[in-house]
């Protein structure tokens, strides 16, 4: 009797465990908002981006992808359930980028509309045998999460700009249709190139 005794009180407690492991883990209670948490959840629809939902909610990539853990912000699917933040609310007690003030970054540059690119025939006409392949007309070699392609009458050549929404990044390279304030994005896939769009209204900062 003894030891039934003790199989119960172990099955009860190894059963709070596994409801606590639940609600703190991605389990069916992690959609539902813990007590004074400050996020919405929605739901990917066609044509999503992490991008687009960060604007439509007032924050940024970079909150949204800490919030929801997410490895690659561009790889989401239809359905996917994501946290947001709520707009004019603090995340886990972190200024979200919008309150931080410009002059914290560097000089504003306006708005831009962004684009991608890849080292590839489709973006560059070169193939992996050209001997120009991935070097950008500083003679840097592209680096995805560093370069972009500017209009160097508008950013100079080797400045560092932040980009809302994608971060810090460097001007290493042009192209023939990025003039004015435009902006290409360096990204090594080319189907992660094609997804990320176009995107208007874009501020940017020279921070050197």
């Amino acid at each position: 009797m003894s030891i039934n005794r003790w199989f119960v009180a172990a099955l009860s407690l190894a059963g709070v465990g596994v409801l606590a492991a639940g609600m703190n883990s991605g389990g069916p209670w992690s959609d539902r908002a813990e007590a004074g948490a400050s996020y919405t959840t929605v739901s990917v629809a066609k044509g999503d981006t992490v991008y687009r939902i960060a604007r439509e909610h007032g924050s940024d990539v970079h909150t949204i992808a800490k919030l929801n853990a997410l490895k690659d912000p561009s790889l989401i699917r239809v359905g996917q359930k994501l946290r947001v933040p709520v707009k004019g609310e603090v995340v886990q007690n972190e200024r979200k980028e919008e309150e931080i003030p410009v002059m914290a970054r560097g000089k504003s540059l306006g708005e831009f509309t962004l684009t991608a690119y890849t080292s590839g025939p489709e973006s560059t006409g070169k193939s992996p045998d050209h001997p120009a392949y991935g070097v950008t007309s500083s003679g840097a070699r592209v680096a995805e999460g560093v370069t972009i392609a500017v209009d160097p009458e508008v950013i100079p050549i080797g400045s560092r700009v932040y980009i809302d929404g994608i971060g810090y990044r460097v001007a290493q390279d042009t192209g023939s249709a990025i003039k004015g304030k435009r902006i290409d994005v360096y990204m090594d896939q080319v189907n992660q190139a094609r997804r990320f769009g176009v995107k208007k209204g874009v501020r940017v900062e020279l921070v050197e």
